[in-house]
């Protein structure tokens, strides 16, 4: 096996953990736990976890398929 596809192995065993357990978490919630934010400046978990969510996408496409990164 060549270096690259050992990296995504390891990239992707280190996703599908993350995410087992990130949904486990979330799981235990209510919708109102999800979208409560502690104070009007502060995230949501809903929140976070879009932002989250845009930052992996976006960062997939730069490197795997060479989009132009168009977050600001």
């Amino acid at each position: 096996m060549d270096i690259p596809m050992l990296l995504i192995d390891s990239f992707l065993w280190k996703f599908r953990a993350e995410k087992k357990w990130t949904t486990q978490a979330i799981a235990q919630l209510t919708e109102e736990d999800i979208a409560w934010a502690p104070t009007a400046e502060s995230n949501s978990i809903a929140n976070l976890v879009a932002h989250i969510w845009g930052t992996v996408h976006q960062r997939v496409e730069i490197v795997f398929y060479d989009v132009a990164d168009t977050r600001d």
